[in-house]
């Protein structure tokens, strides 16, 4: 065995028998390996151990279709990229006032959609057909929005962006699951198709 072996064993002595642990504290002695070795090694086994608990509580709850968290990028683009576009959009005067808050709110909703998706879903193209739908559906539900309410203060763009963007997921989930059903159908016909076997008079005739 190698010390970190014996160490692990030596972290559990409760399991061993009493003729073993002498054995062990005898090959430890001969070792040059001391008691304060096996209680580091038996700290972490217990560090490794909740890793591993941790790893498969987090895998075991994550979604088919979503990431945990959004990464780092994702972050940085939803904090400085949407209100640097909002500014440059407002300052720059390349749309109409009354297009600004919506292309922002659509810009948002994209950012969030493609980052929070796993990297499967994202090489679909029932997704990016999906997120089109969601996107022009938002970009119609924000400029509505932005001449009803015209939104300025945080909170008031807040409850503008949740109602622009929510019912956009909405109709974007919608037709990803009638998308995938459909694909899911014509793969399953196929299937059998091919695994159905030719009539009689087709092989004869052959």
């Amino acid at each position: 065995m190698s010390d970190d072996e014996l160490l692990t064993i030596a972290a559990k002595p409760a399991d061993l028998v009493h003729e073993a642990s002498l054995a062990l504290k005898s090959e430890m002695a001969r070792r040059g390996l001391s008691h304060k070795d096996a209680l580091a090694k038996k700290r972490q086994v217990a560090r490794l151990e909740i890793k591993e608990a941790r790893r498969n509580q987090s895998s075991s709850k994550r979604s088919k279709y979503f990431v945990a968290r959004l990464n780092g990028w994702a972050l940085l683009l939803l904090i400085l990229g949407v209100p640097a576009l909002a500014l440059t959009l407002t300052f720059s005067h390349i749309v109409s006032e009354e297009w600004v808050f919506p292309i922002m709110a659509v810009c948002m909703g994209v950012v969030i959609a493609i980052s929070a998706v796993q990297t499967w879903l994202r090489k679909t193209a029932s997704f990016w057909i999906s997120l089109v739908v969601s996107c022009a559906v938002q970009l119609s539900i924000g400029y509505s929005v932005s001449l009803r309410f015209a939104p300025q203060t945080s909170r008031d763009l807040k409850g503008a962006a949740l109602l622009t963007i929510v019912p956009g997921y909405a109709i974007g989930i919608l037709l990803f699951s009638l998308l995938e059903k459909i694909k899911r159908s014509a793969t399953q016909a196929a299937a059998a198709e091919i695994s159905t076997p030719a009539p009689a008079h087709a092989k004869r005739n052959s």
